[in-house]
């Protein structure tokens, strides 16, 4: 959350095929969304586990569609050891959290030329922007790799209508779901890549039924050290200083930049991540210590979608009216959709808790309420004494009561 502190099993759907209420395209209209932040909750997940070959998807069940009117789509993706979530591209801006274990994703930046691969560990994130084909492998030896996984569906990269849409290129799913070749007629496939009609047909995977992540039992072989590989086969890692940057986004960086950065206790924003700008979005990790309580705080252009991954917090959201919409317990694995502008107040039990949240900017601003930098420390004394129908001496305790924004 911009908390700033600073079942029945399915065979291998894919992550577009989402469970009911939780992502509806059509359903996400102007009108459909006038009521959404009436009242929030946090979403539990749906007790549907989608299951591939090697690993699971989890949807949440979002009755008011407060994700799609926020313009996201959430999805929390465990990966098996030696497990592959099969190359796809999205019609929106991916922001990935890594909750635990670690792994490799490879990028293809169209009209960069090759593949680009990663390692990333536990924090990290991973940065995919629209369009750009990315997979997901677990090489073994540290268990699950757990991951959740925020879409953009609105905004400039998506012209249609606000729906997670995503383009698998590998896979299929029984009568759910094809990737993007079945569509095609299996001659003109054929001749188009310059392949046989039996190969073009192994494309469509009519006949494949592992699902989105499919295990990989001898592990991907280009992922071993350079040294053990002949200079055919070995593929170079990116991300030390000397082969990348992060750089601004301008034309012709995109090549250039990192898709993959350790986060830190704070506000990772596309001043520091440039590739952010490229997503649409920025995220933030924070720890609240047992009994702390943070000031009363907004955020200006950006959505929020807090994830706690653990403990519990009280959390307490207002809107225009000056109506409470959320007053409950986060509990660990749940989203809540904050509204920007709707001002927040959370609190920590007496074991404190762990969030990460998902914004919907890449460089969001924060306004606090009280403390050393807010709103309430700014203005003049005359003025809360006036509008509280207060003495200045109780003014000034209003004023500077609180220094830090959580305490």
């Amino acid at each position: 959350m911009a908390i700033e502190l600073q079942a029945e099993r399915i065979s291998g759907l894919s992550f577009a095929q989402v469970a009911p209420a939780a992502a509806s395209a059509s359903a996400s209209s102007s009108s459909s969304c006038e009521f959404a932040f009436d009242r929030l909750r946090p979403l539990d997940p749906l007790p549907e586990v989608i299951r591939a070959e090697a690993g699971t998807l989890q949807y949440f069940d979002d009755p008011n569609q407060q994700l799609t009117c926020a313009g996201v789509f959430f999805v929390r993706i465990v990966v098996d050891d030696r497990g592959l979530v099969l190359p796809r591209f999205n019609n929106g801006g991916t922001l990935i959290f890594t909750v635990q274990g670690r792994g490799v994703v490879g990028v293809t930046i169209p009209e960069c030329g090759g593949e680009k691969r990663y390692r990333f560990a536990q924090h990290d994130v991973i940065a995919v922007p629209p369009g750009v084909p990315a997979w997901i492998y677990n090489d073994g030896g540290n268990g699950p790799l757990e991951i959740v996984v925020l879409f953009t569906i609105s905004g400039k990269a998506n012209q249609l209508e606000p729906q997670h849409r995503d383009f698998s290129l590998a896979g299929s799913n029984g009568n759910r779901s094809k990737n993007i070749f079945n569509g095609f007629a299996v001659e003109s496939l054929s001749r188009s890549l310059r392949i046989s009609q039996y190969l073009a047909t192994i494309l469509q995977g009519q006949m494949d039924q592992r699902g989105t992540i499919v295990r990989v039992p001898a592990g991907l072989l280009q992922l071993q050290p350079k040294n053990n590989l002949n200079a055919t086969m070995a593929v170079q890692f990116q991300g030390s200083e000397e082969q990348e940057e992060d750089v601004q986004d301008e034309a012709g960086d995109m090549c250039r930049m990192k898709v993959t950065k350790k986060l830190e206790e704070k506000v990772l924003t596309g001043y520091e991540f440039p590739i952010l700008n490229s997503v649409g979005l920025s995220i933030e990790r924070g720890t609240y210590k047992p009994n702390t309580i943070s000031s009363p705080f907004y955020t200006i252009k950006a959505q929020i979608v807090a994830y706690l991954t653990r403990g519990s917090a009280r959390v307490q959201v207002v809107d225009n009216r000056g109506v409470a919409v959320f007053d409950g317990v986060l509990r660990r694995g749940q989203p809540l959709v904050v509204p920007q502008y709707y001002v927040v107040i959370v609190e920590a039990g007496k074991d404190g808790f762990e969030f990460i949240a998902f914004k919907t900017n890449a460089n969001p601003v924060i306004s606090y309420i009280a403390g050393r930098v807010s709103v309430l420390h700014d203005l003049s004394v005359d003025v809360i004494a006036a509008a509280y129908n207060i003495s200045k001496y109780e003014a000034e305790r209003i004023k500077d009561g609180r220094r830090w924004a959580a305490l």
